[in-house]
């Protein structure tokens, strides 16, 4: 089977929108595109699945060096299936240690794309206040358009667990 690359699939889909025939209603033109893109990604994610799971194993001892630890992984099958690692924040270390890690992994794309994320999530849960609730995981959901996915547990009277390692900034 001759397998197709993103971009081509999505620039036909441009084409069915934009291009359409001159004769053809915008409904018609609408029904084309989806057709094309449901066909499309229907053919591009044949093995993606299997890609993306040798991928993540690639990265996880990376992830397991950045302070995460792996609690469990979903895999999710349908038009776009994905990869949804659950981690959780097991060590906090430095930000010369994750500037080491990029500069590491600066040649493996997902590797150093992932880890990037899950710096900049960490970052970003520092400045989220929930009342009531405090942060618990991350989940990674690895398909055509990756997504970090930050979870907030309620608190239930018990004090926030703290990690170990450097101070977050």
């Amino acid at each position: 089977m001759n397998r197709r690359r993103l971009p081509d699939i999505f620039e036909d889909v441009r084409q069915k929108l934009l291009g359409g025939e001159s004769t053809a209603t915008w409904s018609e033109n609408a029904t084309s595109a989806y057709s094309a893109t449901v066909e499309g990604l229907k053919e591009f994610s044949g093995d993606t699945l299997s890609k993306t799971a040798a991928r993540f194993n690639e990265a996880l001892p990376y992830i397991e060096r950045a302070g995460y630890v792996v609690t469990e992984i979903e895999v999710g099958l349908g038009l776009s299936p994905k990869v949804v690692p659950h981690l959780r924040l097991h060590e906090q270390i430095s930000e010369e240690e994750k500037a080491a890690l990029l500069e590491e992994t600066q040649d493996k794309k997902l590797v150093n794309t992932i880890l990037g994320s899950l710096f900049r999530a960490s970052a970003a849960r520092s400045k989220l206040n929930f009342n009531k609730f405090h942060f618990s995981d991350i989940e990674l959901e690895l398909s055509i358009l990756p997504t970090v996915v930050l979870k907030f547990k309620p608190n239930n009277g018990e004090p926030m667990p703290e990690l170990e390692g450097p101070a977050e900034t």
